[in-house]
């Protein structure tokens, strides 16, 4: 009968264990799901705080610099300023200002004016090229508003640099075209380090994929396939369930991102996080559930053979 007896605790045991396993299989499984779900939502609000604080940087920066392309064009239109004069307000506000260079290029003959003092008429002996052939001047006229070009090396700074443009009008007639240079190599740090956390970073690009700021600054200027990539799926709202899209990154690593558009000529923000990074921290909670759950299950195993034993020893 004691042989008998253990023989019955041990499959009561056994038998119970499974319904255990089954059990905490499901809700471990539950668990896992609702833990991925909420942990994918802490990541994308994460993100969602990069782009919002890197949008923030955006409207800082370059907000400010286009509020004094703004003012300057006002002043300069409204008032009848020699040369000279300009030439003078425009190096107060290159020295007050973000700008790393400040020029005013004319309409009629292509006369530039520039804030270092370089100031003269196009010219091959002298070096001036004319202004009325250039994006910055081309396309502000043709937007009639204020323009931001594409980056570029600035042969005055030698840095990557942005141009803000905009036509100058007085009594609805073009006299020319006003910009300043603004160079990003400050900025494109402060941006990256906003997105700069393990397995992530942010990246700012134009309309046409063109990097305009990135970690890696031998890719400002560029267009990538990565970022070709990130175009066409944030064109096409090809996204998850959580807004986000992916892509495969020049080193062939696969990348989730979170996109936006911003009111900067329609330049696009996307914060990126590494796919296997994210899997990773994932995977590390089935881990821990299906640990918690094997402790669980050999605990309650024991424990229910102690009982099933103890019930069924004779009296």
């Amino acid at each position: 009968m004691l042989f008998g007896s253990k023989s019955i605790a041990g499959k009561v045991s056994f038998g119970v264990s499974i319904l255990f396993i089954i059990l905490l299989l499901v809700l471990a499984f539950i668990n896992y799901s609702d833990s991925k779900d909420n942990s994918t939502k802490l990541l994308v609000s994460e993100r969602q705080k990069v782009i919002q604080a890197s949008e923030n940087l955006m409207d800082s920066r370059f907000g400010s610099d286009i509020n004094t392309i703004n003012n300057l064009n006002d002043y300069i239109s409204k008032n009848d300023y020699s040369q000279q004069e300009i030439e003078d307000i425009l190096k107060i506000i290159d020295k007050t200002s973000n700008f790393e260079l400040l020029y005013v290029g004319y309409q009629k003959d292509g006369m530039m004016i520039r804030s270092n003092g370089d100031s003269g008429l196009p010219s091959t002996e002298n070096g001036m090229y004319d202004p009325r052939n250039r994006p910055w001047y081309i396309n502000a006229v043709k937007e009639n508003r204020v323009v931001i070009t594409e980056p570029f090396i600035s042969k005055t700074t030698g840095q990557f640099t942005i141009s803000i443009s905009k036509p100058i009008y007085k009594n609805s007639e073009l006299i020319g075209v006003i910009s300043g240079q603004v160079a990003l190599n400050e900025v494109n740090k402060k941006f990256a380090e906003l997105g700069n956390a393990e397995g992530a970073y942010v990246l700012l690009m134009d309309k046409d994929a063109k990097i305009i700021m990135h970690p890696t600054i031998d890719y400002i200027g560029k267009t990538l396939s990565a970022t070709k990539e990130i175009l066409k799926n944030y064109q096409n709202k090809n996204f998850d369930k959580y807004g986000r899209l992916t892509y495969t990154h020049e080193d062939g690593s696969l990348k989730i991102g979170q996109c936006a558009t911003t009111k900067f000529d329609g330049w696009i923000i996307c914060s990126n996080v590494d796919a296997k990074y994210f899997q990773s921290k994932v995977d590390a909670i089935l881990y821990k559930q299906l640990l918690i759950s094997f402790i669980f299950i050999i605990i309650a195993a024991f424990a229910v053979w102690i009982l099933a034993k103890r019930l069924l020893q004779p009296t």
